[in-house]
């Protein structure tokens, strides 16, 4: 293939995860916003504890909602569709918080992007994960999660400055609206999922999509890879999930999914400057400021996590990155409990909300969305991957929705050692349990379960 060929497919590439990680902005968008907005929230429409936390999880739980159906209507109607159909109803959404004015529209709104959301969290790392060229598929997804901390960091910059300008929280909401409106004109350009028009038998129109992206040969290898793999399997429906091959790999990506929610990561970003004020940051302003720097943070180590993705591995950034946070949460809680009240305890909560960060943004951030994309055979992807987001926000909602009850009951430090207990035991899956997948295509990884006796595949090819 001659340079500018090779050029060519590059920017092509390029453009594809670009465009389709934006999703990752209103997925982040969503979770920083709810932040600052709700210390404002609050001096308009008058709620309780358990009622705040409904609307924070309100999200998460509309998320969990459409995660049930999404793999199935991702294969009957490709992921192209799907994507334009979770922009219109993050939309709708948007118009329903910008005009709220009591508690159930507010609630009703939230639920409304959460199903949004849930659709987007879902269906664009499976797109990228099947689009993108596989040396650069690890990085392609991660630029979900990249962007998804763009979202997170973004709003909280908006919501101060809205703050400090005394614009509306209505405008914070409103705001969302502008990504999403960006993704959707994206979306117009994206070609369908080549392994989606395989499975649905438009084999002229995927070798098109694989020539965008590879070389013409190379192409042409990747077209067999998945007509071969279509050949071996067939579409799935949940029955297909309890066959005794897909134990293994289910086993490991539905545990992937609930711990990485269980290290508290949504709620503590959600509720960051509210903890903070708790710490000892009376200041509603400077509780956001500090908010801002943990997003700060999580942007930065995001980037380079992305970087080391495809270079070191899944494997051991996972193993990195759920040993700090194991610490980081424990000492925090420790802190929380000892210390006395005051803007040194402030202060140092703060900083041990940065190294948590720190740590979750270098391994389970980056890699819990390649793993759910990756780990899953062709046959279960999407349903997989449904199930799987599934217990993800449903086990996000339990823990944003009981998040400030239980601090009325066990403490802010009580929560963080409870997620730092459910964080060792994430460490410990990444340590011995968790296989790499670098360098290796969809099918590949498929391939190696399948060749592989069980219950041998527990220890495949881990490093």
């Amino acid at each position: 293939m001659d340079t500018a060929t090779h050029s060519k497919s590059s920017f092509f590439s390029l453009f594809i995860t670009f465009f389709a990680a934006i999703g990752g902005i209103l997925y982040g968008y969503d979770i920083g916003i709810i932040n600052g907005a709700l210390l404002y929230i609050q001096h308009d429409i008058h709620m309780s504890a358990a009622q705040t936390s409904f609307i924070v999880a309100a999200v998460l739980g509309g998320g969990a909602l459409s995660t049930l159906i999404t793999g199935y209507l991702a294969d009957r109607f490709g992921r192209k569709h799907m994507m334009i159909t979770a922009v219109a109803i993050f939309l709708l959404g948007v118009a329903f918080l910008a005009t709220a004015h009591n508690y159930n529209v507010l609630l009703v709104g939230r639920l409304i992007q959460g199903i949004g959301i849930g659709i987007i969290t879902i269906i664009i790392p499976l797109y990228l994960s099947e689009v993108a060229p596989k040396h650069l598929r690890g990085r392609g997804v991660c630029s979900f999660q990249v962007l998804l901390s763009a979202g997170i960091l973004l709003a909280n910059v908006i919501a101060y400055f809205f703050a400090k300008a005394g614009i509306s929280w209505h405008m914070m909401f409103l705001s969302s609206g502008i990504p999403a409106v960006i993704l959707a004109t994206g979306l117009l350009f994206l070609p369908k999922s080549p392994r989606w028009l395989v499975f649905k038998g438009h084999i002229q129109q995927a070798r098109q999509t694989l020539e965008q992206v590879y070389p013409k040969k190379t192409a042409s290898q990747e077209l067999e890879l998945i007509r071969s793999s279509h050949n071996q399997s067939s579409t799935a429906s949940i029955s297909a999930l309890f066959q005794r091959k897909f134990i293994y790999p289910l086993t490991l990506v539905f545990s992937i999914a609930i711990l990485n929610q269980l290290t508290g990561i949504n709620s503590i970003l959600q509720f960051s400057a509210t903890l903070l004020k708790g710490a000892g940051l009376h200041s509603d302003l400077v509780a956001i400021l500090g908010s801002i720097w943990i997003t700060v943070v999580n942007f930065i180590i995001t980037i380079i996590a992305m970087l080391l993705v495809d270079k070191v591995g899944r494997k051991p950034l996972l193993i990195i990155g759920t040993a700090g946070v194991t610490v980081a949460l424990l000492l925090s809680g420790i802190a929380f409990i000892y210390l006395p009240e005051g803007m040194t305890k402030g202060l140092l909560i703060g900083i041990g909300l940065l190294v948590y960060v720190f740590f979750f943004a270098l391994g389970p951030g980056i890699v819990v969305w390649i793993a759910l994309s990756e780990l899953l055979p062709n046959s279960i992807r999407s349903i997989g991957m449904a199930v799987a987001l599934s217990l993800n926000s449903l086990a996000s909602t339990l823990l944003a929705s009981s998040f400030l009850p239980l601090v009325n009951h066990i403490g802010y430090g009580g929560i963080f050692i409870l997620c730092g207990f459910f964080t060792a035991i994430y460490f410990y899956l990444a340590y011995f349990k968790m296989p790499e997948s670098k360098g290796k295509s969809l099918e590949e990884i498929e391939s190696s379960y399948n060749t592989a006796a069980q219950p041998a595949t527990a220890t495949l090819h881990i490093k």
